[in-house]
């Protein structure tokens, strides 16, 4: 009895903890920042933020501070704050962070259950007034150097004290080692039964020399050397490079589908109508910033293996993310599912080599998958029910498909749920509530929040052992030797 009331305890205690915080009625520091000609278009921004809170709708996604409320943050941008020298430099970066507020705020205000008390384009205006300002006000430079906005983590303290996380840690390798070695076992066998190929529609005819081009360009275009595309050009990317999707097929939960609301309260994947989600991030490798190509699949559930399988229940997903080198060329090959977990990384180039296992940190699937002559196409085996990754390979020709529907990541942040309203897959905590797990009654010891639940970008904690966030913008650095 002790021990179920001191679990349901820290349950209690790390729901309310992963809670936004309160955006209080005043911020100081706002007034230390701002001048008194930005008051109105700061109070406007923050009020509408106090707004998206109190309603439940405030999006996850990325790292909202209120002191800078034209401003929303990721991993990687957060990554550069020190080493922003030059007005230039500066400029770009402001570029990046508020247009991810931009995308966040159209996703919150479409999100609103009641928007009537705010005008949309007064808000981007208010917006775009500010980051022009931005470039020119020591005092916001100064309090981002001075105290840098938190990035959310996947990981409950309070979890791991009252788990005894320093014991459970190496009561639970062995199980992780032994599931490491299941996955690793998938590689060298056949595929099961039934198996369909999907894949993108219209593969644009792009070729290595205009790739090549593109991403010089846009380096030297770059006060940073960020290869960034126009958004032409990262679509053209996207589908040159999807993936075919090979899935083992036994069950309706086989079929991958579109993330749909049928009705105002409730998601599921309807797979009739079989997608593919993508975005686009970056990441950072030994002096380069390298694009990433991110391809989502959804699934209605995962099947149970078991009249007891605390890792079954509704929804199932993986993440496909391939990351190319400094010419646009595939490099790497990682992938999670939709809730963190198994992390499996895939070197492309023969110039990467695997860096030594930290036993202090849980260590990915790492794999070498090169590319044979004439191949020209990744192909991802899925294994049915689980949906674990089996095999990567290159093709050399051509295979029959069915097609993917191709839509933006994005969508899932605003999804209709009703003929005017509309509502994100994921709640204020970046959880898909429909798809918790029983593993997480007992595997909260090891401090990640409600494992096996399905999340949204940004708070991918991909490491029982330690911590490790699938977005962490120094990633591959501590997973591969220097080239």
């Amino acid at each position: 009895m002790v021990r179920l009331l001191t679990l349901l305890v820290c349950l209690f205690v790390t729901a309310c903890a992963s809670l936004p915080e309160p955006i209080p009625d005043s911020i100081p520091a706002q007034q230390h920042i701002y001048t008194q000609s930005q008051a109105s278009c700061v109070d406007l921004l923050t009020d509408f933020k106090r707004t998206v809170q109190q309603q439940g709708v405030q999006d996850a996604q990325l790292t909202w501070d209120p002191r800078f409320p034209h401003l929303a943050f990721d991993r990687f941008s957060l990554s550069w704050l020190f080493e922003l020298t030059g007005r230039d430099s500066k400029r770009q970066w402001l570029d990046y962070v508020s247009h991810q507020a931009a995308v966040q705020r159209q996703a919150e205000y479409q999100n609103l259950p009641d928007n009537t008390a705010y005008a949309f384009n007064r808000l981007e205006l208010c917006a775009a007034q500010l980051v022009s300002r931005s470039l020119y006000q020591p005092a916001l430079w100064s309090a981002l150097i001075a105290e840098p906005p938190q990035p959310h983590s996947g990981y409950a303290t309070w979890q791991r004290v009252l788990g005894l996380y320093p014991v459970t840690q190496h009561l639970a390798r062995p199980s992780i080692d032994k599931e490491k070695r299941r996955l690793i076992s998938h590689f060298i066998q056949p595929v099961e039964g039934y198996a369909i190929r999907y894949a993108a529609d219209d593969r644009p005819a792009l070729d290595r020399s205009q790739i090549q081009v593109w991403f010089r360009q846009a380096r030297e275009k770059s006060a940073l050397s960020w290869p960034q595309l126009s958004s032409v050009q990262q679509q053209s990317l996207l589908s040159y490079y999807a993936p075919v999707f090979q899935v083992e097929t036994r069950s309706k939960d086989d079929f991958p589908g579109q993330v749909q609301y049928v009705t105002p309260s409730q998601p599921e994947v309807v797979s009739r109508k079989p997608t593919l989600y993508t975005h686009v991030s970056y990441t950072r490798f030994y002096g380069q910033t390298l694009m990433q190509l991110n391809y989502s699949l959804w699934f209605a559930n995962r099947t149970a293996r078991s009249g007891f399988d605390p890792y079954a229940g509704r929804f199932d997903g993986v993440l496909i993310r391939l990351t190319l080198d400094a010419d646009g060329q595939p490099y790497i090959l990682d992938s999670i599912h939709h809730c963190g977990c198994y992390h499996m990384v895939f070197a492309l180039s023969p110039t990467l080599t695997f860096a030594a296992m930290d036993n202090k940190v849980e260590w990915p699937v790492a794999l070498q998958v090169y590319k044979g002559p004439r191949a020209d196409k990744l192909a991802v085996t899925l294994s049915f029910g689980e949906h674990m990754v089996k095999d990567v390979q290159w093709l050399r020709h051509d295979v029959r498909t069915r097609s993917l529907t191709v839509q933006p990541y994005d969508q899932l942040r605003s999804l209709p749920a009703g003929t005017s309203h509309n509502k994100s897959l994921f709640n204020q905590q970046a959880m898909l509530p429909a798809s918790v797990r029983a593993e997480r009654f007992y595997l909260w010891p090891l401090g990640i929040k409600s494992p096996g639940t399905q999340r949204q970008l940004g708070h991918h904690a991909s490491a029982f052992i330690g911590q490790r966030h699938f977005d962490e913008a120094f990633l591959f650095e501590t997973l591969f030797n220097k080239p």
